[in-house]
């Protein structure tokens, strides 16, 4: 059985700070991922803008940092590989565009610089035993064979509280009818000028005439573009309020099919309709099913919705956050609600301890955050702060 100081479980924006902070803290550390890549979402959803990396300054100026550490450090690791010159704005918000072959270089750069961390793909978590208040053992799925280890400390950053489900702590459940879920998809070939700027609204009103005409399934107008900063490429995000609402317990096999259906309508009606997409096109795989929340481990202290908003501050802060609070229901509307202009709330260290085992730690999707609040803390750039955190906090906990 191979023992390590720190076992960091799933290989996304959070579990990638995680594992190369506690290393660098000195830490043996492993990263399992189940995935044949690192990455996440970001990498397999391919994202292509981070947010929640800048607070906004009142009138108007470019934005403010809000992070340094790991998180400054990747953003200028994934600036300098794509020649961005930086953020954009967004509605209210800024972020940074990124390419999701960047972000995977980025992360496996920082990863291989650290020598005594060990990085598993295809490793698929599937259990933890507790004894004496604290995780003794964890077991992987490796190749169909079990293979074992005993960490001194543990990182749930599953974005689904895996470890924390096996070790029997209490949770925090998602609520599905206000964060429905989405799968994304890239386009290529399009003909369009610059990373911002494209007319989505008239887009949007043709796709909107194209479902009322009986030319698209409903629920295709649920959509939005997203710029990339490769040339050629958008980003599609396809809504999934129209399934959900028609059948709230479809299984998740069943979701990916209909919900790539759709996709696959709007593919041909781009191509027919929407001037500069005649010959646009995007990968043959089928997109996954890419949940806004999932379950989280409830932990010393449970941040909330309010907290977020009022910009709250606390005398333990581990992490900062200062994206809206997002929120896209089952009917297809989007709500946002926002933190004070240029400002940010802060994240208590104990919401990233479990409240009842004593050396597994939450990070991302499944810090100890209520559904509000974790609708502004999900986003990549927070998500990594909470990685970062979290690995901090894990090298304490040892010492």
């Amino acid at each position: 059985m191979k023992s390590v100081d720190a076992a960091v479980i799933g290989g996304g924006p959070a579990g990638i700070a995680a594992a190369v902070t506690a290393a660098r803290a000195g830490l043996k550390t492993v990263l399992l991922e189940k995935a044949a890549f690192i990455g996440g979402i970001p990498v397999k959803g391919y994202m292509t803008t981070l947010c929640g990396l800048y607070k906004s300054r009142p009138g108007s100026g470019r934005p403010e940092m809000l992070y340094d550490g790991f998180v400054r450090e990747f953003a200028g690791l994934l600036t300098d590989l794509d020649g961005v010159d930086g953020p954009f704005r967004m509605g209210r918000s800024w972020v940074l565009p990124f390419c999701p072959e960047s972000f995977s270089a980025a992360a496996r750069r920082l990863l291989e610089d650290q020598a005594n961390l060990e990085v598993r793909c295809k490793a698929g978590f599937s259990g933890a035993w507790v004894s004496g208040g604290g995780i003794e053992t964890l077991a992987c799925i490796v190749g169909g064979s079990e293979h074992r280890i005993r960490p001194r400390t543990v990182v749930d950053a599953s974005g689904d509280a895996l470890v924390c489900r096996a070790a029997g702590a209490r949770l925090l459940f998602p609520d599905n009818a206000r964060q429905v879920s989405a799968i994304t998809f890239p386009l290529y070939n399009v003909r369009i000028s610059g990373i911002s700027g494209f007319p989505a609204v008239r887009w949007h009103m043709m796709i909107r005439h194209g479902v009322d005409d009986g030319d698209l399934p409903p629920g295709a107008d649920y959509v939005d573009f997203l710029p990339s900063p490769e040339p050629g490429t958008l980003l599609v995000k396809l809504n999934l309020g129209v399934l959900v609402n028609t059948d709230a317990q479809i299984p998740e096999q069943d979701l990916v099919q209909r919900a790539n259906d759709i996709k696959t309508h709007l593919l041909g009606f781009f191509r027919r309709h929407l001037s500069g997409f005649e010959n646009c096109n995007t990968p043959d795989e089928s997109s996954p099913v890419l949940h806004r929340e999932g379950a989280r481990g409830r932990g010393v202290y449970v941040l909330t919705n309010q907290e977020v908003l009022s910009a709250a501050k606390f005398a333990d802060a581990a992490a900062r956050g200062c994206w809206p609070v997002e929120q896209w229901d089952e009917n297809g509307n989007f709500f946002a609600d926002y933190p004070p202009e240029g400002q940010y709330y802060e994240i208590p260290g104990r919401c990233l301890q479990s409240a009842e085992i004593e050396n597994l730690f939450m990070a991302g999707k499944c810090i100890s955050a209520d559904s509000g609040a974790i609708a502004s803390a999900r986003v990549i750039g927070c998500c990594m702060a909470t990685g970062e955190a979290s690995g901090k906090l894990a090298a304490q906990n040892l010492r």
